[in-house]
């Protein structure tokens, strides 16, 4: 990439990311820089990276637990998922959700980037994990 053209855009982009109001001329040069960056090819389908993680998740579900009183500030919210009746417990106790475990796998797929030139200058990816099995684990 031009040295100019380095600057333009970084330039731009720190504007935009500060919130500095660029002129019409300064978005039509980003505009076109970033243009003459690349173009990137079609996202590659899912790939199984192998990893594995315990974690909570809301697709596993949820178990409420008896436990004494916590303030409001301790005590675990529901913000996903399917609300439960939360159980009867003892006095001085509370039902306290906590989201399940399961097993996450992690994913990838990714996409090649080239100038207008037809030159190679990248690879972007993205990740993403999913529950493989809701087991206690």
């Amino acid at each position: 990439m031009k040295s100019g053209m380095a600057l333009l855009l970084c330039t731009g982009l720190a504007l935009k990311a500060c919130g500095g109001a660029m002129t019409p001329e300064e978005s039509a040069a980003l505009a076109t820089s970033e243009a003459a960056l690349s173009s990137c090819g079609e996202w590659v389908g899912w790939s199984d990276t192998g990893l594995e993680r315990c974690m909570a998740s809301s697709i596993c579900g949820t178990t409420w637990v008896c436990e004494p009183r916590l303030t409001a500030d301790a005590a675990p919210s529901l913000d996903e998922g399917p609300q439960q009746r939360p159980p009867v417990c003892p006095s001085g106790q509370v039902a306290v959700p906590y989201t399940n475990l399961g097993m996450m796998r992690y994913q990838f797929q990714y996409r090649a980037c080239y100038d207008d030139a037809g030159n190679y200058t990248h690879t972007e990816y993205q990740y993403r994990n999913y529950a493989s099995s809701c087991i206690s684990c």
